[in-house]
C-alpha cells in the first residue's frame, strides 16, 4: 500500500507520474459543462467504447473530495471502490471517478484597498509562487482585483509570465472594500470556462465587505452551481485578528472559525472552544443557511463561510511570510483531490446534502457541503 503523502504544489508531479501508472480507467469520459439555475451543472457526457460513441444527457454532480490522515498528509492510495457519496442521505452510484481532475482555472481575486497597503511589498511577490504551484503547467488564470472598483487587469491566459506581471504591478489606493463584487466577476468569468478546466477562484484579501451591491449568498448559489470551489487566504491586520479570533494553528498558519453575533439561527452545536477559552461555532451552518436563502447575513469571517459552502479552505495568514506557504500548500491540495460524479436519483427542489465516506478509519474526508435544487 503506499505511504500517505503531504506535497506542495511544487512537489506533486513525480507523485502523479507513478500514479499514471498504477490506475487504469475502463473508459474515457469528456463532460460539458453549462451551468444551471436549477441543478448543479448540465452535462453532456461522451463515453468510448468498442462500439463507438455513446451520447448522454445527465444532471451530474461533481464534488472534489480531499482525503488526508491524522497527519494532515494527503491520503493518494484510494481508489473508486472506496468511496461512498450520499445526496441527502441516500447512497449514490458514482459515475465517475479520477484522481487530480482536469487543468485549473483559477479565477484569483485580489483585495487592492488601502486596508492592506503594509503588505503590498508580499502581494507583489506572489506571482511566481501562484503560477508554479496553483496554475502549474496545464492550468490558466484570470486576475480580477477590488477595491472600490472591480477590475479585470488579465483575461484567462495559460501565459505565467503575463499573469505575474498583473500581480506586480497592482496598484493600492482607495479605502472601500467591494469583495462581493469581486468575486461575482470571479465567477462570471469562471462559468464561461470550458468544461475541459476546473473551475477554482482563489481570494487574497481580508474577510469583509464595506459596498458591494451583490449578495454573498446568490454568490455561493452561482458558484455551486457552475461547480465553483472557492479558496481563501486572509491578510487581515494584526488587529483585527485579535478582534475576531483565530483557532487551529500549524506551522504558523491558523484557521479562523469565529463568527460574529450577527450569524442567522445556529442550530448545530460548535466543537468546543477555541484556545482562549471561548465558545464558537460550526461554520457550515452558516454556510448552508447562505445557500438555501440566498442572502447576506454574515457580517465576519464571509471567506471562510464560502470556502466551507463550495468545498475549499480558507486560512488566515499571521505573517507576510506564510503567505507564500498557504499558496503551495493550496496548490497541493487542488492538485491532489479525488474528483467524483454521479447523477442524482432524486432531482426534487431544495437544498441537497452532499456526504462523501471512505472504507478506510482515520481519515478526514472533505467536500462540497450540498447544491441548491429549484424545479424546473
Amino acid at each position: 500500500m503506499a505511504r500517505p503523502l503531504k506535497l506542495g504544489g511544487t512537489k506533486l508531479a513525480l507523485s502523479f507520474l507513478a500514479m499514471a501508472c498504477a490506475v487504469s480507467v475502463g473508459f474515457q469520459w469528456q463532460a460539458k459543462i453549462e451551468a444551471s439555475p436549477s441543478i448543479p451543472a448540465q452535462q453532456t457526457i461522451e463515453r468510448s467504447d468498442d462500439q463507438g460513441k455513446i451520447r448522454v444527457h445527465a444532471n451530474e454532480v461533481l464534488a472534489p473530495v480531499t482525503v488526508t490522515d491524522r497527519k494532515g498528509d494527503f491520503v493518494l492510495d484510494l481508489t473508486q471502490k472506496d468511496f461512498h457519496v450520499f445526496d441527502n442521505g441516500v447512497e449514490q452510484k458514482i459515475a465517475h471517478w479520477d484522481l487530480g481532475g482536469d487543468p485549473l482555472a483559477v479565477g484569483l481575486v485580489l483585495e487592492t484597498s488601502t486596508h492592506v497597503r503594509s503588505m503590498i511589498p508580499t502581494i507583489h511577490s506572489l506571482g511566481s509562487i501562484f503560477t508554479e504551484t496553483v496554475m502549474a503547467l496545464d492550468g490558466e488564470a484570470a486576475v480580477i482585483t477590488y477595491d472600490d472598483e472591480i477590475n479585470v487587469v488579465q483575461q484567462f491566459t495559460h501565459d505565467h509570465d503575463a499573469v505575474e506581471r498583473c500581480i506586480a504591478d497592482t496598484k493600492f489606493m482607495v479605502p472601500e472594500i467591494r469583495l462581493y463584487d469581486g468575486m461575482a466577476r470571479a465567477v462570471a468569468l469562471l462559468k464561461s470556462q470550458p468544461s475541459t478546466y476546473r473551475r477554482i477562484m482563489l481570494v487574497i484579501g481580508e474577510s469583509q465587505d464595506t459596498s458591494s451591491g451583490t449578495s454573498l449568498g446568490q454568490i455561493l448559489r452561482d458558484a455551486v452551481a457552475a461547480n465553483i470551489t472557492i479558496y481563501g487566504v486572509g491578510i487581515s491586520s494584526t488587529t483585527a485578528d485579535l478582534r475576531y479570533g483565530t483557532v487551529g494553528q500549524r506551522d504558523g498558519k491558523k484557521l479562523t472559525s469565529r463568527l460574529s453575533k450577527n450569524l442567522p439561527p445556529i442550530s448545530t452545536v460548535g466543537p468546543g472552544a477555541d484556545p482562549m477559552g471561548r465558545p464558537y461555532y460550526d461554520v457550515m451552518t452558516p454556510a448552508i443557511w447562505l445557500l438555501t436563502r440566498a442572502t447576506n447575513k454574515v457580517s465576519d469571517h464571509q471567506l471562510e463561510v464560502a470556502a466551507a459552502a463550495t468545498g475549499g479552505v480558507h486560512y488566515n495568514a499571521l505573517r507576510d511570510s506564510t503567505i507564500r506557504s498557504l499558496l503551495d500548500d493550496i496548490g497541493g491540495e487542488l492538485h491532489a483531490q479525488y474528483m467524483l460524479t454521479y447523477v442524482p436519483a432524486d432531482d426534487s427542489a431544495g437544498f441537497h446534502r452532499i456526504r462523501v465516506a471512505v472504507d478506510r478509519t482515520n481519515l478526514t474526508v472533505r467536500s462540497r457541503p450540498g447544491y441548491f435544487s429549484i424545479s424546473r
